[in-house]
Formats: structure tokens, C-alpha cells, sequence
């Protein structure tokens, strides 16, 4: 798991931790609304952004991959939104209903809104710092998502990160898979966990015995516990301050007797 060289050992969740996933999932689902009103027509009722994932949020309750639903659910949903459903009602609408009217190009939206998805993501604030900090410290850093791992490490080369990266992984977060990856770290003392998802990132690693520091995102789906139901180690605003309290750690560590 890690270099001899290395003295310690921190677990990076990747979207809405280390780059903004959330501004890519914006634009695109709003572009996929317009789309949607233009092919069905209807009203977009408040915010356009509230709009489309109450929908969306709706859809994920119920279906059983959660937010990774098939898309043109999400074109059924605003096409029964649209149409003077609540979300909820849309959501089941969208579900049960194999064969919706569809007025437009299913296909064709579903393949923009999934391009748009592909674009790069900027990075969050004090990722570069952070890395650095990190990488100065010898603290081994691997980033651990829940989505594909080759497209976690392309994306961190085309940001500019990868140099600064050990090692990726992925893997759903559960308490069994951050068990493993302490026991495979080797040392007394735990790793640390660093996340932007409370009930992902922060709730697992917690009650495996790691040190964890929540590090918020732009999106928080309705379904995210509280603070006061997961209270991590520590909370942070950027990653630069994450890196310090880790290596602030390790040193620290380093000088106990044994």
C-alpha cells in the first residue's frame, strides 16, 4: 500500500473532493431541461436547476442504482414535470412507464447530456496546494471513488494532478473495504479519510477506525444525514487545510515514544 519511504498514508474521495463533478452535472442537466421543454413543452416551475433535481433526486430514491439511474429516465421524468407532476409523481411516471410519449429525440438528449458529462471538471479549492503539501510531506495519497478509477486518473491527468497521486482505487464505501484498507496500511496509526459526502465518505470510514475530515460540496442530495448524526474528525473548507492537518498529525505522531 505504501513506499517505506513514506510516512503516512491519506484517502481522497475524487468528485466534489478533488475537482467540481457538481458544475458538469449543472450545466448538463440544465441544458437537458431546455431540451426537454423545447420537445415537450409545459412549464419549468421555480429555479430550473431546484427543478430538474427534485426530479432527479426523486428518480434515485427509487430506483435501485440510486444516482446512477439510466438517463433517459431523467427525460421521461422532466417530460411528466413538464407536464404538472410533482417530482415524486414524475419519478414513478418515469419508472413504471416503459413506453412514455416522447415528443423529440430521446436519443439524442441522452447522448448530449452524457457528452457534457464527459467535460473537464475544475478543480476545488486548494486541491493543487494541498497535493503538494502532501507530496513534500511524503504522505502517500490515494484516491478511492465509487466510479471507475481509470476515468478518476484521466481526469487527474488532464487537470494536471496525477503527478502528485500514489495510487487509485475503486470500490462502494463500505465499512468491510476501509477495514481492509487499515489493516493493508501496515501501521498503529490509522489513515485518514478525506470526502466531500457525509454518508459515503465520512459514516464508513469513521466506523472503521479511521480519522476522517469532511471536506463539503456544492450538492448535498436530500437523503445526507446531518452533522449532528455523523460528526467527522474534522471539517474543512479547502484541501490545503485538510493536507496541513494531516501532516500536522504525522509529525506529531512521529515524536511519541513507543
Amino acid at each position: 500500500m505504501r513506499a517505506a519511504a513514506e510516512e503516512g498514508l491519506v484517502f481522497l474521495d475524487a468528485d466534489n473532493t478533488l475537482w467540481d463533478t457538481d458544475r458538469v452535472f449543472a450545466a448538463a442537466q440544465l441544458e437537458l431541461l431546455d431540451a426537454s421543454a423545447a420537445a415537450f413543452g409545459g412549464e419549468i416551475r421555480g429555479d430550473p436547476l431546484a427543478f430538474v433535481r427534485g426530479v432527479d433526486q426523486a428518480i434515485a430514491e427509487r430506483h435501485h442504482d440510486g444516482l446512477r439511474y439510466p438517463p433517459k429516465l431523467l427525460v421521461r421524468g422532466m417530460g411528466a414535470a413538464l407536464a404538472g407532476a410533482r417530482a415524486e409523481r414524475a419519478a414513478r411516471i418515469a419508472l413504471v412507464d416503459p413506453t412514455p410519449p416522447i415528443a423529440g429525440n430521446e436519443d439524442a438528449m441522452v447522448a448530449r447530456f452524457l457528452s457534457m458529462l464527459g467535460e473537464t471538471p475544475q478543480e476545488r479549492g486548494g486541491v493543487r496546494e494541498g497535493l503538494r503539501h502532501l507530496r513534500d510531506e511524503r504522505i502517500s495519497v490515494v484516491v478511492l471513488t465509487e466510479g471507475s478509477s481509470r476515468k478518476a486518473r484521466r481526469t487527474a491527468e488532464r487537470i494536471g494532478l496525477d503527478p502528485m497521486i500514489s495510487r487509485y482505487f475503486e470500490g462502494r464505501k463500505r465499512v468491510r473495504l476501509f477495514e481492509r484498507f487499515k489493516r493493508l496500511a501496515g501501521d498503529d496509526e490509522a489513515p485518514f479519510m478525506v470526502g466531500d459526502q457525509l454518508d459515503r465518505d465520512i459514516a464508513p470510514a469513521r466506523a472503521a477506525g479511521l480519522r476522517t475530515i469532511h471536506f463539503p460540496g456544492g450538492f448535498i442530495p436530500k437523503w445526507t444525514p446531518s452533522a449532528g448524526q455523523v460528526s467527522p474528525d474534522h471539517v474543512v473548507d479547502n484541501l490545503l487545510d485538510a493536507a496541513r492537518i494531516v501532516t500536522r498529525h504525522v509529525r506529531t505522531t512521529a515524536h511519541l515514544p513507543a
